[in-house]
């Protein structure tokens, strides 16, 4: 079957494949979508579709039948979405059988589509990557009401369709800076290891700083391969007490410039943990971190392992000024402004509990903060245990 020619057109189509739309899995915002508006419409199917060269992806779904819902997939002999594509415009059909433009496509007689309602969908550059669209089993005369329903949902697609295109180019951006970044920091690493084979060479009073200077570079090339690592499937946390107390050691220097007391509790059993081990560390370091930088001289700082029925992870404790009141509805925020300020002057980003906060929920645990306002702060971590 020869496509319409909007439908090859190669603009489009490469818009199509360079927005990451046609990469992996359903989305779940699609799926929600769709969902929706098969019960705000009474459909018994609606659809997100994005149009390729020879066939149409389902995005988002809702009521396909076997074996397309497994496939999320046909080709353009059964799409009548290739059609709102071509016409950029709405599509309504009241009978496809009675409808030449339809009356032969396979969606008919294997998959029972008989009514349909579709808007094309735009994307960058104003491609038109596919269709919304609800269908019905049986013939049907669709209202104005309904067709300003489906533009509705429609709009709120192609907004999600053009925030899923700008995570893409990010994505692609940052794989470049996590490529660029490493050759530079593995040339520092090995000029640090140069300098520390010579300290005997030195001035007495630089061999701190190389040893910093190598510290650092290593902080940074693990930084860099975590953001690496994000999208990978990752081997789980096999043993928490390691991860933690790598961690623990990293920021015994910072404690000590302080004269902080970096406590911690011995003992942690072998637990496993359905979380990525560079998850558990990177929280573990943004938690010390920030209680490092606002517990006064002379303070404590503990990390201590905790362990449920179905889950396990840690407490971080500090003994500095913790939150007031006017703090808690804003402490995982982005950029928040706390009232509490660092004790050694150190900066702060406001960055840190977003991210620990983020990097928790997508590994399926939990973050809270367990202390009462003005009394010091903990918050505590928790992640499933592995099955």
């Amino acid at each position: 079957m020869t496509p319409p020619p909007l439908v090859s057109d190669p603009a489009r189509l490469e818009a199509l494949h360079s927005s990451g739309l046609l990469e992996g899995r359903p989305q779940p915002e699609f799926e929600r979508i769709t969902s929706l508006a098969a019960r705000v419409l009474d459909v018994p199917v609606c659809l997100v579709s994005l149009v390729d060269a020879d066939r149409q992806v389902f995005a988002g779904a809702c009521g396909l039948p076997a074996p397309v819902d497994q496939s999320r997939e046909t080709p353009l002999s059964h799409s009548f979405c290739q059609h709102a594509v071509n016409e950029g415009r709405p599509l309504i059909i009241r009978d496809a059988r009675l409808d030449p433009r339809v009356s032969g496509n396979g969606a008919v007689t294997d998959l029972g589509v008989l009514a349909y309602l579709g808007f094309p969908l735009a994307g960058s550059d104003d491609h038109l990557f596919g269709a919304f669209c609800v269908i019905d089993t049986r013939p049907r005369d669709w209202t104005e009401q309904e067709i300003e329903a489906v533009r509705d949902f429609t709009a709120l697609v192609a907004g999600q369709i053009e925030l899923l295109i700008s995570r893409h180019r990010e994505k692609s951006s940052l794989e470049v800076v996590i490529h660029d970044l490493k050759s530079p920091l593995a040339g520092i690493k090995m000029a640090t290891n140069l300098l520390k084979e010579r300290s005997d060479r030195m001035p007495r009073e630089l061999v701190p700083l190389v040893e910093a200077l190598g510290e650092s570079s290593d902080q940074a090339s693990r930084l860099v391969d975590s953001l690496a690592r994000r999208d990978r499937q990752e081997p789980r946390c096999q043993d928490l007490h390691a991860v933690l107390s790598n961690v623990l050691e990293r920021h015994r220097p910072a404690a000590a410039s302080k004269g902080l007391t970096l406590g911690h509790r011995n003992g942690i059993p072998l637990v496993q943990l359905a979380a990525a081990e560079w998850v558990i560390e990177r929280v573990a370091d943004n938690l010390l971190s920030n209680a490092i930088k606002f517990t006064p001289p002379g303070g404590t700082v503990r990390l201590e392992w905790i362990l449920d029925q179905d889950e396990a992870g840690f407490e971080v404790s500090d003994t500095g000024p913790g939150f007031a009141v006017e703090d808690l509805p804003k402490i995982f925020s982005r950029y928040a402004r706390m009232t509490a300020c660092p004790t050694g002057g150190e900066a702060s980003t406001g960055l840190g509990l977003s991210i620990v906060k983020r990097l928790v929920d997508e590994e399926g645990g939990s973050v809270r903060l367990v202390s009462p306002p003005g009394e010091g702060a903990i918050f505590r971590i928790s992640f499933p245990l592995a099955k």
